[in-house]
């Protein structure tokens, strides 16, 4: 009976020979004992050279399809409210003037200082930041799924060939929008949105890929990194509840700044929604206790409130006024509480880890905690103006500073003083035990003390 070839390629790559079966020379009543195959040897070296061929093709096709789409999702809704809001306002200026608006909004996402008029912008709007991120881990991770990279050579060559492109679409926007009062210096731009073009790329597509550094990393780094990240978000988590709480206690001064635009509000209400983030972290930084700064020579304490002058900007409407209340004091510690409570978490979740592995391991979370708040206390201050609005937010230093002291004694005390009572066997007792963690039971002292065994399991 004749059969057709049945070929299969070997990987791409390689010049391996495949052996198929062709024919059998019995006919189907012939024994399958009596059966003789004949076979054919297929070279496999042109297939690969085919298939690598098509892979730069992929490659550019889909980085190309992807960076575009990333910043059309992003851009398109900032253009349609700057186009609202210029309709309202009676359609003042040219068409060219609002397209540049909206790219000078896009690019201050990205922590590129521009100039509007008298006003150096240098303040990025973190909800904004956040969103393109987002987009660009997903374009990278796109163009990764696209080409089959399980690998670091794809990883590097998908992020890269994105970043590129990301760049020069950036690059052109800050061109075109250098026109009427809106400005842009191109190399300050590129230095504060480059950082944040590789880092985001790069952690999608390495994602995607499956080759995060995190997968090899030491149990005890993984769980210092991870307990210091999740108490730098408990601390944004509280700073972000007594934003809305000073929003709320100041709120008619706040519908008094806002009734002051007429029928533009709800353009300063937008721009308002997009600086909450960075209010939450001017907070975070207030409960920690260097404060922050709403103005050159101005201070925002939790013990001192000096101000000056500030615009009319509602964001500025809920600033504290004066010091911290007696019955709020509690506030201030609560980083070391936090902290303290997340310590005791890291040790309850680490019975398998020794004393000396735990505690490094909390002095790794601390260091995680006080980087992560130092760099968002980086990105969320900056200038709105030359004079008295040219410093804005907490002082990085200050920020990362006196929160690395606290979460150092609150996570590596609470560590020690959990694992002194014994709070890791209470833990193995309970199953409370990540996945990575194996517990090894006591032998059981006869047939009366082992688990009885049931066939269900």
């Amino acid at each position: 009976m004749e059969r057709r070839p049945n070929r299969r390629p070997g990987r791409a790559g390689s010049a391996q020979r495949d052996t198929v079966r062709i024919s059998d020379s019995a006919a189907d009543s012939t024994p399958s004992s009596n059966r003789t195959r004949d076979t054919e040897t297929v070279d496999t070296a042109a297939y690969a050279k085919r298939s690598k061929a098509k892979r730069p093709r992929a490659l550019l096709a889909s980085a190309i399809a992807t960076t575009i789409w990333c910043a059309t999702v992003v851009f398109t809704p900032i253009l349609v409210v700057v186009i609202v809001g210029w309709w309202q306002a009676g359609r003042e200026g040219s068409v060219a003037s609002v397209a540049a608006a909206a790219g000078i909004a896009w690019l201050s996402g990205h922590g590129a200082p521009v100039d509007i008029g008298p006003i150096h912008l240098s303040v990025t709007p973190l909800a904004l930041t956040v969103v393109i991120a987002w987009r660009l881990a997903k374009a990278a991770a796109g163009t990764t799924r696209a080409i089959g990279g399980r690998d670091a050579a794809a990883v590097r060559a998908a992020a890269g060939l994105v970043t590129i492109f990301y760049t020069g679409l950036f690059a052109g926007a800050a061109a075109l929008c250098t026109t009427g009062p809106f400005k842009v210096d191109l190399l300050p731009a590129l230095l504060h949105a480059v950082p944040l073009i590789v880092a985001a790329t790069a952690f999608g597509s390495a994602r995607e890929a499956g080759v995060l550094p995190w997968d090899t990393a030491s149990v005890w780094l993984r769980r210092g990194l991870r307990t210091g990240m999740i108490t730098a978000g408990a601390l944004l988590a509280c700073g972000a509840a007594a934003t809305g709480v000073a929003f709320a206690v100041r709120g008619p001064v706040v519908a008094d700044t806002l009734g002051l635009y007429g029928s533009e509000s709800w353009i300063v209400a937008v721009l308002s929604l997009l600086y909450l983030p960075n209010c939450a972290v001017w907070a975070a930084a207030y409960i920690t206790g260097p404060g922050f700064a709403v103005g050159a020579g101005t201070a925002v304490q939790s013990a001192m409130v000096e101000l000056g002058p500030l615009p009319a900007f509602p964001v500025f409407a809920a600033v504290p006024n004066g010091p911290l209340p007696t019955y709020a004091t509690i506030l201030i510690g609560l980083p070391l509480m936090l902290a303290a409570v997340f310590g005791v978490i890291l040790t309850y979740r680490s019975p398998d880890l020794r004393v000396p592995r735990v505690t490094t391991a909390a002095t790794v979370a601390a260091a995680t905690a006080a980087a992560v708040l130092g760099v968002l206390a980086y990105l969320s201050g900056g200038a709105a103006g030359t004079n008295l609005m040219a410093d804005l937010g907490p002082d990085p230093l200050a920020v990362a500073g006196i929160g690395a002291v606290q979460f150092l004694i609150g996570l590596v005390g609470a560590a020690l003083v959990a694992r002194l009572f014994a709070v890791h066997r209470r833990a193995a007792e309970a199953e409370l035990v990540r996945r990575d963690t194996v517990v090894i039971p006591e032998p059981a002292l006869n047939r009366d003390d082992a688990l009885p065994y049931s066939r269900d399991r």
